[in-house]
């Protein structure tokens, strides 16, 4: 599987039998990509940086909110969460996605706000591939995005929604986020391919850079 970052939290994943893109964003606060032809696009929440859908050539199946999806060989669990610590009061509800596919186990918290409940921590007890906004503000603080990524202990964490040139401004850097978790060697690259045979033994954060010519 390879594996894609387009800005703020849009991952697409290009499998051997399907390509999904997650929360999709618009160029001005993305970066420069084309597209392709994914079989599916799934949206964490219907705020404009997360839900546009205008830049697909094809016409993808598009999922959106909890439920439980299959298509192409994925299987997808979209779990109820909230885009703050108030239960939505502030921003609304926001959709933890949990995908299973080409044995791996790959979590895309979109713009989770708060912390997991106990129960749902251990669901995502043994999840290979972690997406996790970093940014502060307007998701998880900082302090629960490390408090997070080490209770779960994935496999690989790649970074989303932080400040970057096309980014919202008030967001945190990338940097806040490494220091706050000890400042681990940070391993940058275009893309990262991923398979059951190939999974680091210790935890390693990736961030990706805005290469996601993928069609």
């Amino acid at each position: 599987m390879e594996i894609f970052w387009s800005g703020h939290s849009c991952i697409t994943l290009r499998g051997k039998e399907t390509t999904l893109v997650l929360d999709p964003c618009p160029p001005d606060i993305g970066c420069a990509r084309r597209w392709g032809n994914p079989e599916v696009v799934i949206i964490s929440h219907m705020h404009p940086g997360h839900s546009y859908t205008d830049g697909f050539d094809s016409e993808p199946r598009t999922f959106c909110g909890p439920g439980e999806y299959e298509v192409g060989g994925a299987f997808i669990i979209g779990h109820s969460t909230y885009h703050d610590s108030d239960h939505g009061a502030e921003r609304g509800k926001n959709t933890l996605l949990l995908i299973e596919m080409e044995g791996l186990s790959l979590c895309h918290t979109g713009d989770l706000g708060h912390p997991l409940s106990s129960a749902l921590t251990r669901e995502l007890a043994k999840v290979d591939v972690l997406f996790l906004p970093v940014g502060g503000v307007s998701t998880l603080s900082i302090a629960d995005a490390v408090a997070l990524t080490k209770a779960l202990q994935p496999r690989y964490v790649v970074p989303m929604h932080y400040r970057t040139e096309t980014s919202r401004p008030d967001l945190e850097p990338l940097d806040t986020f490494i220091k706050a978790m000890g400042s681990p060697q940070l391993d940058t690259r275009p893309r990262l391919t991923v398979s059951t045979t190939n999974l680091p033994m210790t935890m390693q954060v990736v961030a990706l850079t805005c290469d996601n010519r993928v069609g």
